[in-house]
């Protein structure tokens, strides 16, 4: 139980500190608390239902009702006791950190529009061959196609000649397991890129400490253990610190446009501010 005070007791202290001076001064009804005329509401209190029993609950109830009133004593004291510079000090820091709060979501709201995600192929591929020399890859990333049957399925070795010799009939044979159970995971995509994390995911055998016996340039793979059957055909492979293939960088290309243009918007509708401010004479400079 002291562990349990000692838990709840940090909790509540944290919580109280984020939230002690957001209250109201005009008591009513559902009152919990006072402290001057600052009051603590019922409909303020966290909702302990998560904790074990009534007991645990009326205990956390009571720690943050009290860490509310340490929090709201020791503000009233220092609106008595600090120097007045010091409060007009912390004064000015709270009514920047609010007004940082409402520009920014502000800034937020008119610098989206919907027309950001519409992005022109010739805007990303000319973006990446500016960019292309500082594209690197973080990690190793491989190109394959690869299928996952499981355990229970009784022709493997059919799924695997036809997956290495993949022409046009075995791929409609391979996409047609899609209709089976059996059938885990499925990658026919020769475009596709992956990371080593991705590829763990969905291909359990192979880990990264083995991942360079499997995932070796334009090797084919069988793996087959009690999970199930494992083939794949690695396509290409790119290095960590090697430019990151178009196909694979897409996402990042995107993202970059995308706030590029969320940029050049609030630049504009910065000097469209300042413009109309001006005119309307309630913006001016003083020499």
């Amino acid at each position: 139980m002291a562990i349990l005070r000692s838990v709840l007791g940090a909790l509540c202290g944290l919580m109280v500190t984020a939230c002690a001076l957001f209250v109201s001064e005009e008591p009513n009804q559902e009152a919990v608390a006072r402290v001057g005329r600052s009051y603590l509401y019922a409909v303020d209190l966290p909702n302990f239902s998560y904790l074990s029993d009534e007991q645990a609950i009326k205990e956390a109830r009571e720690l943050y009702i009290s860490e509310w009133a340490v929090k709201q004593l020791m503000f009233q004291n220092a609106l008595n006791n600090l120097p007045e510079d010091v409060q007009w000090d912390l004064d000015r820091l709270v009514e920047a950190y609010k007004t940082d709060l409402y520009t920014k979501s502000y800034f937020d709201l008119i610098s989206f529009s919907p027309s950001d995600t519409i992005i022109a192929g010739g805007e990303l591929d000319s973006l990446y061959r500016r960019e292309e020399a500082s594209m690197r890859l973080d990690q190793d990333i491989v190109k394959l196609r690869y299928v996952v049957l499981g355990p229970q399925y009784t022709k493997p070795d059919e799924v695997m000649n036809r997956f290495k010799r993949f022409n046009e009939q075995d791929q409609r044979f391979i996409d047609s397991l899609h209709s089976h159970n059996y059938l885990r995971e499925l990658q026919l995509n020769d475009s596709t890129w992956f990371n080593s994390a991705s590829i763990a995911k969905q291909i359990t055998p192979i880990t990264y400490q083995n991942s360079e016996v499997y995932l070796k340039p334009y090797q084919f793979f069988d793996i087959r253990d009690s999970t199930g059957f494992y083939f794949g055909q690695v396509l290409d492979t790119r290095k960590k610190g090697d430019i990151a293939p178009y196909a694979f960088a897409l996402a990042e290309l995107r993202q970059i446009v995308q706030n590029r243009k969320r940029f050049e918007r609030l630049e504009r509708q910065k000097q469209e501010m300042i413009s109309e401010a001006i005119r309307k004479k309630t913006y001016e400079t003083y020499e």
